[in-house]
């Protein structure tokens, strides 16, 4: 009985190592020659495929730096009442007609340079969509730097005129 016993529980213990190898065959690589084991040449990889996306079309260029020159010489406009009524609110109580004048004088033009800023964020996109698609536009490029100055300056008009209305 005893030999029975020890006979079952070397086969069970053999039948468990053999059902551990008995797995899918394709969770090993294949032992099979690769091909460039067996001296063959690959093929030259394909020439690289044409940019997704064209370049930004020059009419809409030249839409988006017409859209920018038009609201600068909007925010221009505003410019020279909102420093008058910020040098005349200058040392005013906060309190103050003159003040509450300028703040809104101040608030308008910033307005105004958001709509400059607007256009920046369209040329942006562009140039984010381009650079996706690497397929780089100079005139774009230039576009955009063009128009980033131009926020540039209007961010510092607006500092100027907070700081004369701080005095």
């Amino acid at each position: 009985m005893r030999s029975d016993l020890k006979k079952t529980a070397v086969l069970a213990s053999l039948l468990a190592a053999l059902a551990g190898c008995a797995g899918n065959k394709g969770d090993y690589p294949s032992l099979a020659l690769r091909p460039f084991e067996r001296g063959e040449v690959a093929q030259a990889p394909a020439p690289a495929p044409a940019p997704i996306r064209p370049a930004t079309s020059p009419a809409r260029l030249t839409e988006l730096r017409n859209a920018a020159s038009t609201a600068h010489a909007a925010f221009l406009a505003k410019e020279g009442e909102a420093g008058r009524l910020a040098r005349a609110a200058a040392g005013q109580p906060f309190e103050s007609n003159a003040h509450a004048a300028a703040l809104l004088a101040l608030a308008e033009l910033d307005t105004q340079r958001s709509e400059t800023a607007g256009t920046l964020a369209a040329l942006d996109k562009l140039a984010a969509e381009a650079a996706g698609a690497l397929s780089p536009d100079p005139a774009l490029v230039a576009a955009q730097s063009e128009v980033a100055a131009v926020v540039a300056s209007e961010d510092a008009a607006i500092s100027r005129l907070w700081s004369v209305l701080e005095r």
